[in-house]
């Protein structure tokens, strides 16, 4: 996406956003203050450098953060840990989702994953959901929300096939675009469950001591997979009787098989291979968070991804095609994602400070253990994401400050671990509930359909339940207890 400013203010924004990843690589490696010091300082010049480019939603959060920066030095006077601590946060949850932007940068000029994306969404009708799904669900792991700017116009160019430019759909392509957009947003919202890539990963182990990450990505995979299922059911469900009814009439429509891009899945698992390979690496030898080393491993995975896709070229055409396209990223595309990184670093910022008004004390009474099953606490946890969701709080912001609550609180129903997972599952009940969501919203641009038609008039009926699902799932999961 462009940044719409001349190429000074892109240049100047760019600089600052590249510099603020840098030092936050800096940080998670050397981890002393004057790195974090210069990381919140990008952090504060950023939403001044790009205000022309923001909107409603980043100035509702940022005047938020400002209110309650001002109710916070009103009632506890000027707190410079409690300050550092939000500000650190909104670097750090910045500088992440620019990280995995780069993925994005560098999967955009892929041939490979524009066959691989083409491929999953030509499917024969019984295949297709299952195929977008797991696809957007793949794709989502590896270059998060550019996954649903990458599949939306594929399917729609999929479903548009054949037909003259600007030509009204018929039923059955409205249909076949519903449901594949509608599979996109489910395959991509449950990824937030268990994927190291995933703000929420990002994010939760560092609120919260005790979070076990590799037990949460385990439980967050079985839960994505039973969630699958349950997309898929409902999907099944709620066309079963148009299907039969178009086969009685024999005008169920045909598909010419698209051949299997073999080359091109192999390409696309080489940069998956490389990108987790290198994170195991950093998880071993330097002692990092699992989300850290995936964070220190796409700045590389992406310049070599870059340079594959310009091999062809000989040694010196790849290195110097390479060099363009990186400062083309610095300089467009890092700064075109000015409104996601000012939302995600107003979200860290805001959900830590109202963590800090809010009365613990009263909440732990409330939560009382020997009262409160862990399973309900996990439920309702999530079920506090999605309400937040209603009135245009991202999912993040109510992660950081969930996460942040529930780490205040002297005794909690469930472990840490089982907390992360409710609060975690909430953003993804979240994404397909809610018109305010990041993803819904980014689907909602990459598409031209509007936020409240992908979730509360498509989705509706599934965000129900899932939550019932979940509520047994959590259940299952903590014994009934």
């Amino acid at each position: 996406m462009a940044y719409p400013f001349g190429h000074r203010r892109n240049l100047a924004l760019g600089t600052v956003m590249c510099l603020m990843m840098g030092l936050e690589l800096a940080a998670i490696l050397f981890d002393v203050w004057p790195l974090q010091a210069g990381v919140i300082a990008c952090v504060v010049v950023l939403p001044v450098l790009g205000l022309p480019a923001l909107r409603g939603r980043e100035f509702y959060l940022l005047s938020a953060a400002a209110v309650l920066a001002a109710i916070a030095l009103w009632r506890d006077g000027f707190n410079v840990e409690l300050y550092w601590q939000a500000l650190s946060r909104s670097g750090f949850l910045a500088s992440f989702i620019l990280l995995m932007g780069l993925l994005r940068d560098g999967a955009v000029t892929s041939s490979a994953v524009a066959q691989c994306g083409a491929f999953i969404t030509r499917q024969p009708s019984r295949r297709r959901f299952f195929a977008v799904f797991s696809g957007a669900h793949a794709f989502a792991v590896l270059i998060n929300l550019g996954a649903l700017s990458l599949l939306a116009p594929i399917i729609q160019l999929g479903v548009r096939q054949g037909k003259p430019p600007g030509e009204p759909l018929d039923e059955i392509s409205q249909i076949r675009e519903r449901r594949q957009l509608t599979a996109v947003l489910r395959g991509f919202s449950w990824f937030l469950v268990w994927a190291p890539t995933a703000v929420t990963q990002a994010v939760l182990p560092t609120l919260m001591t005790g979070v076990d990450s590799l037990r949460l990505i385990k439980l967050g995979l079985g839960i994505a997979a039973v969630m699958f299922l349950t997309s898929w059911a409902e999907d099944t469900m709620r066309w079963w009787s148009y299907r039969k009814k178009l086969v009685s009439e024999g005008a169920l429509p045909s598909f010419q098989p698209m051949p299997f891009p073999s080359q091109s899945f192999r390409n696309l698992g080489a940069v998956c291979f490389g990108l987790f390979g290198l994170s195991i690496g950093f998880l071993t030898l330097v002692g990092t968070s699992i989300v850290e080393a995936v964070m220190l491993s796409a700045p590389l995975v992406v310049v070599t991804w870059i340079l594959a896709q310009n091999s062809h070229m000989g040694t010196a055409g790849a290195v110097r095609a390479t060099r363009a396209r990186l400062i083309e990223i610095a300089t467009t595309a890092v700064p075109g994602s000015i409104r996601e990184t000012v939302s995600l670093a107003a979200a860290g910022f805001i959900g830590t400070l109202a963590a800090h008004l809010t009365p613990v004390d009263v909440l732990s009474q409330w939560l009382d253990p020997n009262v409160v099953p862990a399973w309900v606490f996990m439920l309702g946890l999530a079920l506090a994401v999605l309400a937040g969701g209603q009135i245009a709080l991202s999912p993040i912001t109510m992660a950081v400050f969930l996460g942040s609550v529930v780490a205040a609180m002297p005794t909690i129903p469930a472990d840490a671990t089982l907390a992360a997972l409710g609060i975690a599952a909430g953003t993804a009940i979240c994404t397909t509930g809610s018109p305010f969501a990041s993803g819904t919203l980014v689907l909602a641009r990459a598409s031209g359909r509007t936020g409240v038609e992908l979730t509360w008039r498509w989705n509706l009926a599934y965000t129900i339940a899932a939550c019932a699902v979940l509520a047994i799932l959590f259940a299952a999961i903590t014994g009934g207890r």
